[in-house]
């Protein structure tokens, strides 16, 4: 039986031991509040590296409602041996006076004596004209006179209704010679004939609508339709019929010799700071809201198509819009991610989306609305107070993190951006760009063609996210995964029945390629059934360090 000097030893002992862990635990803490374990501390670490509830239901709730219905309607659209365009329109200048009462009011109040409208419809558009406003296609009509300046110039738009349908028009800005339009003012179709058509302005706006997003096959249907229309414009109505018999095809076919272009990519990352630049391509991925603002329609145009070029491989699904015209503001209010630019004496119109404490709180898209200057470099909302004008990386991880990304991702393609500058060669520095991206994904998630076509369904989606070495990296891929723009990319990777795509637009990419290459050195090593290997795994950390 013990007395009461053993017990009263044996717990102070314990006491003292206590007092000693505790104080091993704080050293190098300011103040300790109290005990903490070692399991507490393994705890806290955890909820840390966890990703929020919020970010897979947020992710869940934005696919099931634009992405899953985007490639349902492939499915059908497939089956149904759908055209693979399915308008053609042709978007010049006339004189307000001549235009039509819809016309009129696509230009909202502009004073600018002419305003963009359909010269040429192929098929004609009856009922459906409302879906096609001439503005969004010519955007900056309001200084379209005859002494600007103007230059070839391409970009799509993409627009995504509230029933998730999506097409893509793809815009081709080029000069041509007088065309001459129908008595009245009267809209063409490609029964008129061309022979009836003014001209107003040098230059045009040819559109390619689909639903197919194959950019590099439009770009060489555009250049040929524009070349006839500069020779022979008697040819055009015929053109335009052959082109609107095309049909998508999953086998077979000539091969189209796709070349990937990333014009002026490096320029502009340059150009609006690489800590910007990161964020906004952050931004992208966890599906914001994006608008680019600034001075001039050219750089706000061509800023927001470097943004989305920054994503290849990967392709935005969501709503595109380089240049939000005047009268067209309320795109902008779109519940749906999207990137659009807008001219800076426009931000008044949309004050109720860039000023937080006037938005109303969503437990899905609160602080989703990101804005940055083109020419001023700044980002609404504002994350950092430091007197430097350009954001610090310390910023960007405090941004980033509570969108779902694990810093070391963060850092690294920060640092992979900053290593591409300054541009000397821009072809070589756009090509070194978009090298460092694919790397980045292909250490982030290219162990996905393990998991071959079924990687979409729920057991294999928790599988993929658990197949990486990093722990970090795993709880980011269990939101990630859930995203619309990975999946809409797997689903275009595997849309065929076998692993490998055989759609000959695609397979004959270049990036796709090169993707692929990269794939082999810097993905994740997984065996094939999707198993991480552990030992390999150790040896790969060590070396994509």
């Amino acid at each position: 039986m013990k007395t009461n000097g053993e017990g009263e030893g044996q717990f102070a002992s314990m006491e003292w031991r206590k007092r000693r862990a505790n104080g091993k635990e704080c050293i190098g803490s300011i103040k300790c509040n109290g005990p903490m374990t070692n399991n507490n501390l393994v705890k806290q670490q955890q909820q840390q590296l966890l990703p929020s509830p919020s970010l897979i239901r947020r992710a869940r709730f934005i696919r099931r409602r634009t992405t899953n219905v985007y490639c349902e309607t492939l499915k059908q659209l497939k089956e149904q041996d759908a055209a693979l365009i399915s308008q053609i329109l042709l978007i010049g200048l006339k004189p307000r006076s001549e235009a039509s009462e819809f016309e009129c009011s696509c230009s909202g109040s502009s004073s600018s004596s002419v305003i963009p409208s359909v010269e040429f419809a192929c098929p004609s558009l009856s009922s459906n004209f409302l879906l096609f406003p001439p503005t969004l296609f010519y955007p900056d009509f309001m200084k379209g006179t005859i002494q600007r300046r103007e230059e070839r110039e391409a970009f799509q738009v993409i627009l995504t209704n509230e029933k998730g349908d999506r097409k893509f028009a793809f815009c081709f800005k080029f000069p041509r010679p007088q065309i001459h339009r129908g008595k009245r003012g009267s809209m063409l179709s490609a029964d008129s004939g061309i022979d009836t058509l003014r001209s107003i302005a040098p230059f045009s706006v040819l559109v390619f609508v689909s639903h197919y997003p194959q950019e590099t096959l439009f770009h060489g249907l555009a250049a040929n339709f524009v070349e006839m229309l500069q020779n022979d414009k008697s040819k055009m109505a015929q053109m335009s019929l052959d082109l609107l018999r095309l049909r998508f095809t999953s086998r077979g076919g000539t091969k189209f010799a796709n070349h990937w272009s990333r014009s002026n990519v490096s320029t502009v990352v340059e150009k609006v700071g690489v800590e910007n630049a990161a964020l906004i391509f952050l931004c992208l991925l966890s599906e914001r809201r994006v608008i680019v603002t600034g001075a001039n329609v050219r750089d706000v145009s061509t800023t927001v198509q470097t943004f989305v070029r920054l994503l290849a491989p990967l392709e935005w699904p969501h709503t595109l819009i380089p240049i939000v015209p005047d009268s067209q503001t309320e795109l902008c209010f779109n519940p749906t991610p999207y990137i659009c630019g807008i001219l800076r004496y426009n931000l008044s119109k949309i004050n109720e989306l860039i000023c937080p404490e006037r938005f109303p709180k969503d437990e899905l898209f609160n602080n989703d609305i990101v804005l940055i200057d083109v020419d001023r470099g700044m980002i609404v909302p504002s994350i950092s107070r430091c007197s430097d004008r350009r954001i610090g990386l310390k910023a960007i991880l405090q941004h980033s993190s509570s969108m779902g990304f694990p810093h070391s991702a963060v850092c690294e393609i920060v640092s992979a951006l900053k290593s591409c500058l300054p541009v000397r060669d821009p072809e070589k520095a756009d090509h070194k760009i978009e090298k460092k991206v694919m790397i980045w994904y292909a250490k982030l998630f290219g162990h996905y063609r393990k998991f071959g076509q079924n990687i979409l369904s729920a057991r294999n989606r928790k599988l993929f996210a658990h197949a990486h070495p990093c722990a970090e990296t795993r709880h980011f891929l269990k939101w990630f995964v859930e995203n619309g723009i990975l999946q809409s990319f797997i689903f275009s990777q595997f849309r065929d029945d076998g692993i490998t795509n055989t759609n000959p637009f695609i397979n004959s990419c270049a990036l796709l390629h090169r993707f692929h290459k990269i794939l082999k050195k810097y993905a994740p090593p997984v065996d094939g059934n999707g198993n991480r290997r552990r030992t390999k795994s150790v040896i790969w950390r060590v070396f994509t360090r």
